[in-house]
């Protein structure tokens, strides 16, 4: 058995963060300014912050590539080849593709012309300019009325779906989402990526302009940069449902989900919060393999329901996103800083739903004493319905790789980085699951022969938990 290899890294993240754009769907190079008159401050800071700092930030930025500053940026033109990686067709930064031509220019004769840090008098002449003609205007967005249609996709939703995606323009052969209720009216899914990330994926019934209708939070946290977006249900065409951005509508981003019997496929648009015309940023289809732990969920919450979650009874609140960026196009919150947690940065982000006020999830703080073969190496963790090993200790594998059927029954697959003590896993679901560590010495991101590995242990998950790690002692055969 020859199981495909799964590649996951930070530069695969499920989100995106704000763009630095004067007006929608411009580039961050203006027109009426020559390539020779720009500098850091004035349009580089620009361009790096619309295609960059979402990988190459925060504790463990892409490639050890920190482009968080002015030195950043010219050290890594200077003694990493910037220039040339953003210019290689064949293996592109950012792994999207390459960013507009005239942006890659901008940044070589910036650095041709010797690295100019304030703002030069042509970039002050056009910050003058009165932007008012550009301002966004939010289109007369209509939300699905589910007491005439559309309610039964939460009951659609639910399941362990497993199959494939497409992200960030690379295809993943395997890839799982869990999705399960919380509550009587929400339905609830995570891509956990650990030290790099994570992504939640929420659907629940909220009364939206006075319509009852489903929404979608959709965000996560990578490298301190706090995001949530929030998408409503706009169109309803037998089982394919459109959601859109609850401000800016398809125009910014958008979310289609289809239903064939057991398969599920999830299509997301997006345009950089309008920087561009949408593109695709992640195709996933997959097959429900297992609904128990799903159907156990409903029965305990009595889901579905049309019970409202929240309420926006004007649409929704907006975020000042500060004088760099006047011009709000999307309802979406976010917030920068490394050393402060999840509720923290919420709370400073404005978002209109706290992780505080979601009910029957749960935290995993893990421990990590790296005395065990763990030292100094990544470690992947396995949230799954069964355990990974045997009875007697082994690894559930075949011909060197784990066994297809039980890596069908993973749920979760956070890797956390080998400089990390300690790491917390936040919103997971309740209830009954095993966890295993894996080592991934080959690096081809399966557990494989000659990997190391702990005994899958029983977790029951339930509010707030902590487990210390030190049993990482294992080879698999």
């Amino acid at each position: 058995m020859n199981l495909n290899k799964i590649i996951i890294s930070s530069a695969s993240l499920l989100f995106i963060i704000i763009a630095a754009c004067k007006s929608v769907e411009t580039s961050s190079i203006d027109p009426d300014i020559s390539i020779d008159d720009i500098s850091y401050n004035g349009t580089i800071k620009q361009i790096i912050n619309s295609n960059c700092i979402v990988c190459h930030s925060g504790k463990r930025p892409s490639g050890n590539l920190y482009l968080t500053n002015y030195e950043n940026v010219v050290n890594a033109v200077k003694t990493r080849d910037l220039v040339k990686r953003i210019n290689n067709e064949a293996d592109p930064m950012p792994t999207t593709g390459l960013i507009e031509k005239e942006e890659r220019l901008a940044i070589q004769r910036w650095a041709e012309n010797g690295f100019q840090l304030e703002i030069t008098d042509a970039e002050k002449a056009l910050n003058t300019i009165d932007t008012t003609s550009t301002a966004f205007v939010a289109p007369d967005l209509q939300a699905i009325n589910i007491d005439v249609e559309g309610f039964d996709f939460l009951e659609k939703m639910q399941g362990h779906w497993v199959g494939k995606i497409h992200l960030l323009g690379r295809d993943i052969p395997w890839f799982a989402f869990d999705f399960r209720a919380i509550n009587s009216s929400q339905v609830h899914g995570l891509f956990e990526g650990g030290s790099m990330g994570n992504l939640f994926n929420t659907f629940f019934v909220a009364k939206y302009k006075g319509v009852k209708t489903i929404m979608l939070r959709n965000g996560g946290i990578l490298g301190g940069i706090y995001r949530t977006s929030y998408f409503v249900l706009t169109e309803v065409d037998n089982n394919e449902y459109v959601f859109v951005d609850a401000y800016g509508g398809k125009q910014i981003m958008w979310v289609k989900i289809s239903f064939t019997k057991d398969t599920m496929k999830m299509l997301t648009y997006t345009s950089k919060m309008g920087l561009k015309s949408p593109s695709k940023h992640i195709e996933f289809e997959g097959k429900r393999e297992h609904q128990d732990l799903a159907k156990d969920a409903a029965a305990k919450y009595n889901f579905p329901s049309k019970e409202v979650v929240k309420k926006f009874p004007t649409g929704m609140p907006l975020q000042d996103w500060g004088e760099a960026y006047p011009i709000v196009t999307s309802a979406s919150y976010m917030m920068e800083n490394e050393n402060f947690d999840y509720a923290l940065l919420g709370e400073m982000a404005g978002d209109p739903i706290q992780i505080s006020d979601i009910k029957n999830i749960a935290s995993l703080q893990l421990k990590f004493k790296r005395k065990d073969l763990s030292a100094d190496k990544n470690i992947q963790v396995y949230l799954s319905r069964v355990p990974l090993t045997n009875k007697d200790g082994s690894f559930k594998s075949a011909y060197g790789y784990i066994e297809q059927t039980v890596m069908d029954e993973v749920l979760l697959f956070p890797e956390i980085d080998y400089r990390d003590q300690e790491f917390t896993l936040t919103y997971l679901h309740q209830g009954k699951c095993y966890i295993t560590f894996v080592v991934d010495n080959n690096e081809d991101m399966v557990p494989s022969s000659g990997d190391y590995y702990s005994v899958s242990k029983e977790l029951n998950l339930s509010g707030a938990s902590v487990l210390k790690v030190n049993n990482i002692t294992k080879t698999i055969q």
